[in-house]
């Protein structure tokens, strides 16, 4: 996966001039794409991200999505990575108009680990102008980070989590159909009263930032997760430590009279939910997943939450569970949907969408 390859600025690449119409690779093979003039004054560089970009980015992402991020939540999102941040953006006259970008993961497909990047914080700035324009530089932004990141062996499976809107864009102007969409597994309950203490035959701590017993359920519990995102020690400290704003609770599960863990989850509370961020199980022990529903109950008798949910693709027995105990499958109230888009002739997506292994986690928005 040329592990070694650095996402450095190197050479700026310059698209061409106004009033061109360039010709741009989409991403569902061959065929050419026009895409209109990319600017109509001066010359549009796009180039991979230099320190000290960071505040350009984040204003701009604060424009698009009319937002107040900070930049404390910035860094912790795009931590310093030893071959680059997988970042690309355009300028104009030394001014950014528009970004692309991923966060790094190890995606598990058939006991095959990959390079995998999640596409996020895509956007174009209004300086970029409207209509052709700003479509044409979103686009040859999005095909040189193809170029780097994805055709370049270093990530080469890049994926997404789209809404109705962005999915016809994707489709329409880089191809993002070519794994198909699969909709998201939304399981809701309403909080009702207070949840009794029982006795369980398992037991319940909190983990840590770093939790090494993570690698060992991973371990033992990925035959049951076979397209997922690895998820092991150091992606629960990448993916659910040290937010600037946000604390997750995280617990381990063990049985009564063993150290040794079966389940793993993640909670947030906020704005009257309690939602399930991610959870790693061991399918052999149903009864620790009885203990996790009662750990999420009282969690939100004591927040006031009115609401728990969760994301859950791909686990059909823990679906199960969870429908039994209450739990109720709806529409994604956001219609957001997984598509991506492999870049390596071995990697075989026909069947990944329907079976990835999906919670919040996996996403940047909870």
């Amino acid at each position: 996966l040329h592990a070694g390859l650095r996402l450095g600025p190197g050479r700026p690449r310059s698209v061409v001039r106004a009033r061109r119409r360039p010709s741009l690779r989409s991403m569902a093979g061959g065929r050419k794409l026009e895409v209109g003039p990319l600017m109509t004054e001066t010359q549009l560089t796009i180039r991979g991200y230099r320190p000290g970009d960071e505040i350009a980015i984040n204003h701009g992402f604060n424009q698009a999505f009319r937002c107040q991020r900070p930049i404390a939540e910035w860094a912790w999102k795009f931590p310093p990575d030893p071959d680059g941040r997988l970042i690309v953006v355009a300028e104009r006259d030394e001014e950014l108009v528009a970004h692309y970008a991923a966060l790094p993961t190890r995606f598990q497909i058939d006991g095959v680990v990959w390079g995998g990047g999640q596409i996020v914080d895509v956007f174009a700035t209004p300086s970029s102008r409207s209509g052709i324009a700003r479509r044409g530089a979103m686009v040859a932004t999005a095909e040189e980070f193809f170029d780097r990141i994805g055709r370049s062996g270093r990530h080469p499976f890049l994926y997404g989590f789209p809404g109705p809107r962005h999915r016809r864009q994707g489709s329409l102007q880089l191809g993002y159909g070519e794994m198909g969409f699969e909709p998201i597994t939304y399981l809701s309950r309403r909080v009702a009263g207070s949840a009794a203490h029982r006795r369980f035959s398992y037991r319940a701590e909190p983990a840590r930032d770093w939790e090494p017993r993570l690698d060992e359920l991973w371990s033992r519990a990925s035959s049951d997760y076979p397209a997922a995102v690895v998820r092991d020690a150091a992606w629960a400290l990448r993916r659910l430590a040290g937010h600037p704003s946000t604390r997750y609770h995280r617990f381990l599960v063990f049985p009564r009279l063993s150290n040794r863990p079966v389940a793993f989850v993640a909670f947030r509370t906020d704005h009257l939910r309690c939602r399930w961020v991610d959870l790693v199980w061991d399918h052999d022990h149903p009864g620790a997943m009885d203990l996790l529903l009662h750990l999420s109950a009282r969690l939100a008798v004591q927040v006031g939450a009115e609401l728990e949910e969760m994301w859950l693709n791909g686990d059909a027995q823990g679906r199960a569970h969870l429908e039994a105990c209450g739990f109720e499958c709806i529409p994604d109230p956001a219609g957001l949907a997984f598509g991506g888009r492999s870049f390596h002739a071995d990697l075989d997506l026909g069947t990944v969408a329907a079976r990835a292994y999906l919670t919040m986690a996996d996403a940047d928005l909870v």
